[in-house]
Protein backbone atom coordinates (compact mmCIF):
# COMPACT_ATOMS: atom_id res chain seq x y z
CA UNK A 1 0.00 0.00 0.00
CA UNK A 2 1.39 3.24 -0.70
CA UNK A 3 2.61 5.82 1.88
CA UNK A 4 -0.10 8.60 0.88
CA UNK A 5 -3.29 5.85 1.89
CA UNK A 6 -1.55 4.58 4.58
CA UNK A 7 -1.68 8.18 5.50
CA UNK A 8 -5.06 8.68 4.43
CA UNK A 9 -6.46 5.75 6.44
CA UNK A 10 -4.71 6.71 9.61
CA UNK A 11 -6.10 10.18 9.59
CA UNK A 12 -9.62 8.55 8.58
CA UNK A 13 -9.51 5.98 11.74
CA UNK A 14 -8.21 9.14 14.04
CA UNK A 15 -11.01 10.50 12.85
CA UNK A 16 -13.92 8.13 13.75
CA UNK A 17 -12.16 8.00 17.86
CA UNK A 18 -12.54 11.92 17.48
CA UNK A 19 -16.06 11.61 17.18
CA UNK A 20 -16.99 8.59 19.24
CA UNK A 21 -19.52 9.19 22.16
CA UNK A 22 -17.34 10.25 24.92
CA UNK A 23 -18.80 7.66 27.45
CA UNK A 24 -17.72 5.27 24.98
CA UNK A 25 -14.37 6.17 25.32
CA UNK A 26 -13.86 6.82 29.01
CA UNK A 27 -16.25 4.56 30.32
CA UNK A 28 -14.50 3.33 33.66
CA UNK A 29 -14.78 -0.82 33.93
CA UNK A 30 -15.94 -1.53 37.39
CA UNK A 31 -14.57 -3.90 39.77
CA UNK A 32 -16.59 -6.48 39.68
CA UNK A 33 -17.22 -8.20 43.33
CA UNK A 34 -19.11 -11.33 43.77
CA UNK A 35 -20.31 -13.61 41.17
CA UNK A 36 -22.91 -10.49 40.18
CA UNK A 37 -22.35 -7.64 41.31
CA UNK A 38 -19.45 -5.06 40.72
CA UNK A 39 -18.18 -1.98 43.05
CA UNK A 40 -21.22 0.55 41.27
CA UNK A 41 -23.56 -2.31 42.83
CA UNK A 42 -21.98 -1.78 46.39
CA UNK A 43 -22.12 2.04 46.15
CA UNK A 44 -25.81 1.96 44.60
CA UNK A 45 -26.98 0.46 48.22
CA UNK A 46 -24.46 2.33 50.32
CA UNK A 47 -25.58 5.21 49.45
CA UNK A 48 -29.40 4.55 50.03
CA UNK A 49 -28.65 2.80 53.46
CA UNK A 50 -25.93 4.56 54.93
CA UNK A 51 -25.68 7.64 57.60
CA UNK A 52 -23.82 11.01 57.50
CA UNK A 53 -24.31 10.50 61.69
CA UNK A 54 -22.73 7.83 64.09
CA UNK A 55 -23.84 7.87 68.10
CA UNK A 56 -21.07 6.83 69.98
CA UNK A 57 -22.01 4.25 73.14
CA UNK A 58 -22.27 6.31 75.96
CA UNK A 59 -19.76 4.59 77.93
CA UNK A 60 -17.02 5.24 74.64
CA UNK A 61 -18.10 9.06 74.97
CA UNK A 62 -14.82 11.06 75.09
CA UNK A 63 -13.74 14.31 76.00
CA UNK A 64 -11.06 16.73 75.06
CA UNK A 65 -8.49 17.83 77.58
CA UNK A 66 -8.52 21.69 75.84
CA UNK A 67 -12.24 22.00 75.61
CA UNK A 68 -13.27 19.32 77.60
CA UNK A 69 -16.16 18.84 75.18
CA UNK A 70 -17.87 15.56 74.55
CA UNK A 71 -18.40 13.62 70.91
CA UNK A 72 -21.18 12.05 71.43
CA UNK A 73 -22.49 12.45 68.10
CA UNK A 74 -19.49 12.30 64.71
CA UNK A 75 -21.33 13.64 61.91
CA UNK A 76 -19.70 13.36 58.13
CA UNK A 77 -20.78 15.67 55.13
CA UNK A 78 -21.62 12.51 53.35
CA UNK A 79 -22.41 9.10 53.82
CA UNK A 80 -19.75 7.37 56.22
CA UNK A 81 -21.39 4.81 58.47
CA UNK A 82 -24.08 2.05 57.83
CA UNK A 83 -25.13 1.28 61.58
CA UNK A 84 -25.54 -1.70 63.22
CA UNK A 85 -27.93 -0.09 65.79
CA UNK A 86 -32.01 0.23 65.11
CA UNK A 87 -31.88 3.08 67.54
CA UNK A 88 -29.59 4.88 69.99
CA UNK A 89 -29.75 8.45 71.39
CA UNK A 90 -26.71 11.01 72.28
CA UNK A 91 -25.61 14.14 73.00
CA UNK A 92 -24.64 16.97 70.51
CA UNK A 93 -20.91 18.26 71.18
CA UNK A 94 -20.46 20.07 74.34
CA UNK A 95 -23.31 18.32 76.31
CA UNK A 96 -25.87 19.88 74.13
CA UNK A 97 -29.28 18.54 73.19
CA UNK A 98 -29.92 15.26 73.28
CA UNK A 99 -30.37 13.45 69.38
CA UNK A 100 -32.26 10.16 69.06
CA UNK A 101 -30.67 8.67 65.87
CA UNK A 102 -32.67 6.16 63.90
CA UNK A 103 -30.30 4.82 60.66
CA UNK A 104 -31.25 4.83 57.24
CA UNK A 105 -31.69 1.43 56.44
CA UNK A 106 -34.14 1.22 60.22
CA UNK A 107 -36.41 3.55 57.62
CA UNK A 108 -36.53 0.31 54.53
CA UNK A 109 -39.25 -1.47 57.64
CA UNK A 110 -41.76 1.35 58.39
CA UNK A 111 -43.66 1.42 61.58
CA UNK A 112 -44.29 -2.18 61.68
CA UNK A 113 -40.74 -3.07 61.53
CA UNK A 114 -41.12 -5.29 58.67
CA UNK A 115 -40.67 -5.75 54.98
CA UNK A 116 -42.63 -7.46 53.50
CA UNK A 117 -40.33 -9.50 50.53
CA UNK A 118 -37.06 -8.83 48.44
CA UNK A 119 -39.49 -7.01 45.85
CA UNK A 120 -40.55 -4.19 48.57
CA UNK A 121 -36.64 -3.68 49.38
CA UNK A 122 -35.66 -3.20 45.51
CA UNK A 123 -38.88 -0.63 45.34
CA UNK A 124 -38.14 1.64 48.56
CA UNK A 125 -34.52 1.25 47.37
CA UNK A 126 -35.32 2.65 44.29
CA UNK A 127 -37.29 5.96 45.99
CA UNK A 128 -34.24 6.87 47.60
CA UNK A 129 -31.79 9.28 46.53
CA UNK A 130 -28.73 8.53 46.36
CA UNK A 131 -25.53 9.96 47.81
CA UNK A 132 -22.37 9.19 47.04
CA UNK A 133 -20.27 8.07 50.25
CA UNK A 134 -16.69 8.75 51.90
CA UNK A 135 -14.10 6.01 50.78
CA UNK A 136 -16.15 4.98 47.80
CA UNK A 137 -13.80 4.50 44.49
CA UNK A 138 -14.61 6.99 41.77
CA UNK A 139 -16.00 5.84 38.69
CA UNK A 140 -18.89 4.32 39.63
CA UNK A 141 -21.08 7.40 40.25
CA UNK A 142 -23.18 7.07 37.22
CA UNK A 143 -24.63 3.57 37.97
CA UNK A 144 -24.54 4.24 41.17
CA UNK A 145 -27.15 6.94 41.28
CA UNK A 146 -29.34 4.38 39.36
CA UNK A 147 -31.77 2.68 40.89
CA UNK A 148 -30.00 -0.84 42.35
CA UNK A 149 -30.17 -3.59 40.21
CA UNK A 150 -31.98 -6.66 40.81
CA UNK A 151 -28.80 -9.02 41.07
CA UNK A 152 -27.45 -5.52 43.62
CA UNK A 153 -31.19 -6.02 45.41
CA UNK A 154 -30.45 -9.57 45.99
CA UNK A 155 -27.19 -9.10 47.71
CA UNK A 156 -28.30 -6.72 49.84
CA UNK A 157 -31.65 -8.89 50.95
CA UNK A 158 -29.46 -11.63 51.49
CA UNK A 159 -26.77 -9.50 53.87
CA UNK A 160 -29.81 -8.19 56.30
CA UNK A 161 -30.85 -11.48 56.55
CA UNK A 162 -33.45 -12.07 54.20
CA UNK A 163 -34.74 -15.66 52.90
CA UNK A 164 -33.34 -17.18 49.97
CA UNK A 165 -36.37 -17.08 47.47
CA UNK A 166 -37.38 -13.34 48.71
CA UNK A 167 -40.83 -13.77 49.68
CA UNK A 168 -40.63 -13.76 53.14
CA UNK A 169 -41.09 -11.49 55.20
CA UNK A 170 -37.91 -9.81 56.88
CA UNK A 171 -38.16 -8.27 60.49
CA UNK A 172 -35.72 -5.04 61.41
CA UNK A 173 -34.50 -7.10 64.28
CA UNK A 174 -33.29 -9.76 61.91
CA UNK A 175 -31.95 -7.26 60.42
CA UNK A 176 -30.03 -5.37 62.70
CA UNK A 177 -28.10 -8.86 63.90
CA UNK A 178 -27.18 -10.05 60.56
CA UNK A 179 -25.80 -6.60 60.09
CA UNK A 180 -24.41 -6.58 63.22
CA UNK A 181 -22.68 -10.26 62.24
CA UNK A 182 -21.72 -8.63 59.33
CA UNK A 183 -19.69 -5.84 61.02
CA UNK A 184 -18.26 -8.23 63.55
CA UNK A 185 -16.96 -10.01 60.48
CA UNK A 186 -15.37 -7.51 58.50
CA UNK A 187 -15.40 -3.84 60.68
CA UNK A 188 -13.03 -2.79 63.87
CA UNK A 189 -16.06 -1.92 65.30
CA UNK A 190 -18.98 -4.08 65.63
CA UNK A 191 -21.77 -0.90 65.53
CA UNK A 192 -21.02 0.34 62.03
CA UNK A 193 -19.73 -0.77 58.57
CA UNK A 194 -18.02 1.76 56.46
CA UNK A 195 -18.08 1.36 52.88
CA UNK A 196 -14.82 -0.47 52.95
CA UNK A 197 -16.65 -3.43 55.32
CA UNK A 198 -19.89 -3.29 53.75
CA UNK A 199 -17.85 -3.98 50.47
CA UNK A 200 -16.55 -6.96 51.65
CA UNK A 201 -19.89 -8.30 53.70
CA UNK A 202 -22.07 -7.12 50.59
CA UNK A 203 -19.05 -9.47 47.80
CA UNK A 204 -19.87 -12.50 50.20
CA UNK A 205 -23.69 -11.94 50.15
CA UNK A 206 -23.23 -11.49 46.25
CA UNK A 207 -21.35 -15.18 45.83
Amino acid sequence: MALAQLCTLAFALLGVEAFAPPRARFAPKLTRIGATTDVGDAIACYGRVADKMFVVKPDEVEGTAASGYEFGILQAGKPKWLCTYSMRKGLLQGGGNEVIHRPAWRSLFGADGVLEDRAALGARLADRAHAMPLGAPSGAGAKATEPPTDAAVAALWKLLGGSGCGCCALEASKAEASLRAAAEAHSSDADQLNFKAFAAAFEGASA
